[in-house]
């Protein structure tokens, strides 16, 4: 492949072609793995598998799952595509044949008489991978999500029992109730501008379905919860599928129609409730939780739509940085201000305090400018009691991937706590680091060495009890 031609296919961006695995005396221990974890950690991301018509934005790319396996102190490294239909479908005819979310092609006739996948917009199953009610699952928000045995083999597309029907396209970035176990998520789809509020229960199961209606189908990636609601954030960027099989740029920044905020009972009842502010853009929250009549909503603050068709424009650089949000509930008031000038992104917390107060949020920050495509050299801890920002540097050409608390099982103390995430350091090579979340000064405590590069990504989780086998 030539890939000289996109900027965030270059460096640790690039994608890899093999699929490893590493066992404990293959892998490289520096400091001390915490002995009482039983789990894995698993990252998704984007991995090209053939030369792409078009990435200006890594939002393309089938998806690769990169795994971490902890048992009673043994750790095991293993990478794996996920396969879906499309790229099942490109490695029969050997070459690229569906396009990119911002430049879709037709499929070739030859291709639909052969067999082979007949949608044009390609499932990547790139953006996250999680584990509920005993379901490992890749995700990707255009389409069903692929379930996925605990070695990263492919089952197949997962449809909830029939829960999703057909274009339904489940949301990757779900929560998890740290209560009742339930996935709070959402369904849109390409044909309907409307959100579709949906909680499966802590086996897997189907529980509820929230409308909430739109004139216009928004591009919405995260959600919130809190003990009695669901909060997304409605900005005005959109996506014209027509536009994008035109080849014309499909995304769509319209400053003036402002962000609105959408706070929705969680218990399915009527009493939605819709705040406006200012235009910005968000990818992701960090936590959220309700105080005195308000709701608090920690996330990452962008200007604008961070992405576009057209290379070179830069707009996916722009500033990210830590805000907090407070909605009135009363009197609909919106308070929105900057807590750290930190550039960050991929924020998280401990998941046992998702919906509810906190103190620490983590997120991939950067404390040095980037060139042609930028990234995150640091993990940054922010402190909500505090409200200080404390980074721990990777290397100033380092790149460090989203960072995920994993609980003590020891403990109930978000301080006991480990920060974990992939890292690539063109001096190190690649590893995954194990951070103190209450130590952050003291660095790694562990680092689990690689020999393959780990490429950047996007999502990872923690999946408690999940083994090799």
């Amino acid at each position: 492949m030539d890939l000289s031609a996109f900027p965030y296919l270059q460096g640790n961006y690039a994608p890899v072609e093999v699929e490893s695995d590493f066992d404990n005396n293959q892998l490289t221990v520096e400091g001390t793995v915490p002995q009482s974890l039983t789990g894995a950690f698993m990252r998704d991301g984007a991995n090209v598998a053939f030369q792409p018509n078009h990435y200006v934005y890594p939002l393309d790319g089938d998806g690769m799952i990169h795994a971490v396996y902890f048992d009673d102190g043994k750790v095991h490294y293993r990478n794996r595509w996920v396969e879906t239909n499309h790229l099942k479908t490109e490695r029969q005819f050997g070459r690229m044949i569906y396009g990119s979310v911002g430049k879709l092609l037709e499929v070739p006739p030859e291709v639909i008489a052969a067999g082979g996948e007949p949608s044009p917009i390609r499932n990547t199953a790139n953006t996250n991978v999680i584990y509920h009610g005993n379901k490992l699952l890749a995700m990707w928000e255009g389409g069903f999500p692929h379930l996925l045995n605990s070695d990263l083999s492919t089952v197949g597309l997962f449809d909830y029992d029939g829960a999703l029907q057909p274009g339904d396209a489940l949301t990757a970035h779900p929560k998890i109730c740290p209560v009742s176990g339930d996935l709070i998520t959402c369904t849109q789809r390409w044909d309907s501008p409307n959100y579709y509020l949906q909680v499966f229960d802590k086996n897997a199961k189907h529980k509820q379905t929230t409308l909430v209606e739109f004139e216009r189908k928004g591009i919405i990636h995260d959600l919130q919860i809190t003990d009695n609601y669901v909060i997304i954030f409605y900005a005005p960027a959109f996506h014209s599928l027509e536009k994008a099989m035109r080849g014309e740029d499909p995304f769509e920044w319209e400053a003036q129609l402002g962000t609105k905020i959408i706070v929705i009972p969680r218990d399915g009842s009527s009493g939605q409730k819709v705040f406006e502010t200012e235009a910005f853009f968000s990818w992701h929250f960090c936590n959220g939780f309700e105080s005195g009549g308000k709701i608090i909503i920690d996330y990452v603050w962008i200007n604008s739509i961070p992405f576009t068709q057209a290379q070179g424009t830069g707009v996916e650089k722009q500033p990210r940085r830590m805000y907090r949000m407070e909605l009135d509930l009363q009197t609909k008031a919106v308070s929105n201000e900057q807590f750290s000038d930190v550039f960050c992104e991929f924020s998280r917390v401990d998941e046992r305090r998702m919906g509810k107060t906190y103190r620490y949020g983590f997120a991939a920050s950067s404390n040095r400018d980037w060139g042609d495509a930028h990234g995150y050299n640091c993990t940054g801890r922010y402190d909500f009691h505090t409200g200080q920002t404390q980074l721990w540097e990777y290397g100033a050409e380092a790149n460090a991937g989203e960072p995920v608390y994993v609980a003590n099982p020891e403990s109930d103390k978000e301080a006991d706590g480990w920060v974990m995430c992939f890292v690539y350091n063109p001096e190190e090579g690649a590893y995954l680091s194990i951070l103190s979340a209450g130590d952050f000064a003291s660095g790694p405590v562990a680092k689990v060495k690689v020999p393959a590069r780990v490429p950047n990504g996007f999502h990872a989780n923690w999946m408690q009890g999940l083994t090799l086998n």
